[in-house]
């Protein structure tokens, strides 16, 4: 089977910008991604390619406003896409305290949490700057989620519910409609030793089985987070804390309306290139 390569250079270049698009091209298709000096090559199945579908992204069309992202287009044979991206994938340090490896990396010593991510097609390698914001976050109130229940909507590889589960969660979920992701979140939380999460695969609907959880993570886009938030109010304990990302800056006042309109209270946000993780609280 042959696939299209899509070559994307991004100029003035940015990793934020070049992980964004990896992240919505996965999810219309493309399966293999490998890192350039001025952007990234993505490759998808000739019979799926819509030469069209790159420019109705929503990222894609934020992104011009500031760079000039320009795109070739090829034909080529089936590669060993895996192995692609294991050897474009780097380690990553959120704050000098979190570092982000695949086994095949060294260590750091000194560092406080370390969390080892085999860098399969799943989101979530720490590498986007929403899942730096989330993993600050869940740092940042580590005291709050010791000895709680989490669920993590939207899992990928698993490494909010990792995290989770390194400052102390006493019982995770993680949720996500992939089935590769599901298959290396598993292989994370083996490989993290990790054993009080529970990986399950599907949508916001698997959440009317489920009992309350004291925290809940969603590291999704814009309009999933709209369209779920009242499954996710529905299952958050009272005291409880819900933090999002996944989303610009420029749309916080969109997803605040929502979640107190839910009756969640806005309680901070941060933010990184443009792309913010917010937390609410429920009485």
């Amino acid at each position: 089977m042959n696939y299209i390569e899509v070559t994307f250079n991004i100029t003035p270049y940015a990793e934020a910008v070049a992980d964004a698009l990896i992240a919505e091209l996965s999810q219309i298709g493309y399966d293999g991604f490998s890192y350039t000096d001025q952007g990234f090559i993505a490759y998808i199945p000739v019979q799926d390619y819509q030469a069209e579908a790159i420019g109705q992204l929503e990222v894609y069309r934020f992104f011009t406003q500031e760079h000039r992202i320009e795109t070739t287009v090829q034909e080529i044979e089936d590669q060993d896409w895996n192995k692609v991206w294991e050897e474009n994938f780097t380690p990553i340090v959120v704050d000098n305290r979190i570092l982000v490896r695949a086994g095949f990396h060294e260590t750091i010593p000194g560092i406080e949490y370390e969390i080892l991510i085999e860098p399969k097609m799943s989101f979530g390698t720490g590498h986007h700057a929403t899942t730096a914001l989330m993993l600050r976050t869940i740092l940042e109130h580590k005291d709050q989620i010791r000895g709680k229940r989490v669920l993590d909507m939207g899992c990928g590889t698993g490494i909010l519910s990792i995290m989770a589960a390194k400052v102390g969660a006493h019982d995770i979920t993680g949720i996500d409609i992939d089935s590769w992701a599901y298959n290396n979140a598993m292989e994370n939380i083996r490989d993290n030793h990790t054993d009080n999460i529970t990986i399950k695969i599907g949508d916001a609907a698997l959440l009317a089985q489920e009992q309350t959880f004291d925290i809940i993570l969603a590291n999704i886009n814009r309009n999933i987070l709209l369209n779920d938030m009242p499954h996710y109010t529905a299952k958050l304990s009272s005291d409880g804390l819900l933090i999002m990302s996944g989303f610009y800056l420029q749309d916080l006042p969109l997803i605040r309306e929502k979640a107190e309109s839910l009756g969640l209270v806005f309680k901070e946000y941060r933010e990184e290139q443009k792309w913010v993780a917010a937390s609410f609280h429920k009485n």
